[in-house]
């Protein structure tokens, strides 16, 4: 109990390797920079905890009769088999017992989450190899919750829009829960591609163009962010669908925030678009507000404040060890 301190941190980005390659070459280049990365931020533990993509990644909440915990252990797996579009045999699935659903008191609503073993069986075998010690895995969207919302006292529901790499994920949460999540192919790599394709950039200028100009139509003639535009409106218009459809499915419940997550919710004007389209109020993520810094890096504290929303899934992850430790 008592304050939680951050004492160490690191920040690594290398868009040359990616974990989803599938040759033993491309493996070994991971570990290595795995283990560079530990070594450079000077790490003294080697447990860790560690997100999975969501689309790699399947979680959804059902509806069951309301039952004790001994024959919802009993019978979930066969709730989950209706659902989950993988065979049981080749999956490792979990569930969460949500809040009581407010509408029908004669059900219960419950989280499941299910990942392909040889998914998981990968990053087991990246994480040893590279000489850490995996104490646990979940998907990055169950972090995301923990590290902003967890309150289950705020009836009101609220948006995550987390933005990746490779996707984009619309997670609704509310009473300190997931509710709903809805994946969008459309992520960093995106933005950087269709910026490299329309104004005929390498990779490394489209991807310094998209951090430097994002969605500010004040810049370069605006050629950025009309690139920019049609694939951001495609995320909204997928966010209106999953705000229509979670409050159609949850009358009366108030959706009264949107919060942005991950590297590319740094983009400028980003923040600015999205509040003149979404009737609703929009911020970056801070997952910081319960977090203090320790002397030896409060000296990044402007660093950390400023890229705020690419620590949202790690400090989530962080919080999962501690309130289990507690």
């Amino acid at each position: 109990k008592g304050n939680i301190v951050l004492r160490r941190f690191g920040v690594y980005e290398n868009t040359a390797i990616s974990f989803n390659a599938e040759d033993d070459h491309s493996r070994k280049e991971y570990i290595a920079a795995l283990r560079h990365f530990i070594s450079e931020s000077g790490f003294s533990v080697s447990d860790v905890v560690v997100s999975l993509p969501e689309d790699q990644v399947f979680t959804r909440v059902i509806q069951v009769p309301n039952m004790s915990p001994a024959e919802l252990e009993t019978s979930i797996q066969f709730e989950a088999e209706q659902y989950i579009p993988i065979p049981m045999s080749e999956v490792n699935f979990a569930f969460q017992v949500l809040e009581k659903d407010t509408q029908d008191t004669s059900k219960m609503n419950v989280l499941l989450v299910a990942a392909k073993l040889t998914i998981l069986n990968k990053y087991l075998d990246i994480l040893k190899n590279a000489g850490l010690n995996p104490k646990g895995l979940e998907p990055g969207t169950l972090a995301i919750q923990r590290a902003l919302f967890p309150s289950k006292e705020d009836t009101n529901a609220k948006i995550i829009l987390n933005i990746t790499r490779e996707s984009t994920h619309i997670v609704i949460v509310q009473r300190g829960g997931v509710r709903f999540t809805r994946s969008v192919p459309i992520g960093g790599e995106t933005f950087t591609k269709a910026l490299q394709q329309s104004l005929k950039l390498d990779s490394k200028q489209a991807s310094e163009y998209k951090k430097t100009y994002g969605m500010d139509p004040s810049q370069v003639e605006g050629h950025v962010y009309g690139v920019l535009k049609p694939l951001i409106d495609n995320i909204v218009g997928e966010l209106n669908r999953a705000k229509i459809f979670y409050t159609s499915r949850n009358p009366g419940v108030n959706i009264d925030k949107v919060t942005i997550s991950g590297g590319s919710a740094l983009m400028p004007g980003l923040l600015v678009y999205l509040t003149s389209v979404l009737d609703l109020e929009v911020v970056l993520a801070n997952p910081w507000h319960s977090i203090q810094l320790s002397s030896r890096i409060s000296e990044h504290k402007e660093y950390l404040l400023n890229n705020a929303p690419i620590f949202v899934t790690p400090i989530g992850l962080a919080l999962k060890v501690i309130k289990h430790n507690n």
